[in-house]
């Protein structure tokens, strides 16, 4: 081997290295993306078209809508 080929693994292999360091990172950030998927529900409606401010008011409509976390009766006479 010549003098020269000896010179160039340590780049060759320094390449490799940021080649898959950087496949690496790319697939975790793609995958870190997916966490803030919506919700089935809301993502069809937007998909077929529904106004997002309807959206939004249905959601609002029923998040007060929601029943107590609790309906004991010994717990809700609790003293502040």
């Amino acid at each position: 081997m010549s003098p020269l080929a000896i010179d160039w693994v340590p780049l060759v292999g320094a390449a490799c290295a940021l080649f898959v360091i950087g496949v690496a990172l790319a697939v975790l950030l793609v995958r870190r993306g997916h966490d803030d998927a919506l919700d089935p529900e809301i993502e069809a409606r937007l998909l077929l078209g529904e106004d997002p401010d309807e959206i939004d008011r249905d959601l609002a409509q029923r998040a007060g809508a929601m029943a107590p976390v609790t309906d004991h009766p010994v717990l809700d006479e609790l003293p502040d």
